[in-house]
């Protein structure tokens, strides 16, 4: 388990960046980079610590759910991840490798979670987590953002599923 998927994580939104990215390398994954003049690839790495998820499969589909009833954003903004060059590449990657069918049943078997994070987890948020989210943050607990949004994590028993591996997976 990461360290930033504590409830209670004492590290700075900027640590946990650093965590998720250093998992990453670990697991022999480059880190996207940002554009010049651009957060975006941030603060998507911002929402898995802030949300407390790795980027399996699985967690990524449950990631969904928690960017869309559980952030502010404009879509077009949030939209231009999936064009971003390397994403484009690991998609076309994935669907090689795993196939439609394959990817459909994780979406599936992740639905009785997501349908908790839509019906109880963000519904029981003070706020929505800005996903563009203010550079200040970055210096913030991430403890206390949880707090200051209301945002209650999935436990390890909830984020537990059946994992697909495939040559872009990571092990925790």
């Amino acid at each position: 388990m990461l360290i930033y998927q504590n409830q209670d994580c004492e590290l700075t939104l900027r640590e946990g960046i650093e965590v998720y990215e250093n998992y990453l390398v670990e697991n022999n994954k480059i880190p996207l980079k940002d554009l010049k003049d651009s957060t975006l690839v941030r603060d998507h790495d911002a929402s898995h610590v802030i949300f407390g998820l790795d980027t399996s499969l699985e967690e990524e589909a449950l990631l969904d759910t928690w960017l869309l009833l559980g952030c502010s954003y404009k879509f077009s903004y949030l939209y231009s991840y999936t064009k971003l060059p390397g994403i484009k590449d690991l998609q076309k990657k994935l669907l090689k490798e795993v196939g439609i069918f394959k990817f459909l049943e994780i979406y599936k078997n992740v639905i009785p979670t997501k349908l908790k994070i839509a019906f109880k987890n963000t519904r029981k948020m003070k706020k929505r987590w800005p996903f563009k989210h203010p550079e200040e943050f970055l210096d913030k607990k991430i403890c206390d953002l949880r707090k200051e949004f209301g945002i209650k994590i999935l436990s390890p028993e909830e984020r537990d599923l059946k994992k697909v591996i495939w040559s872009g997976s990571h092990s925790t």
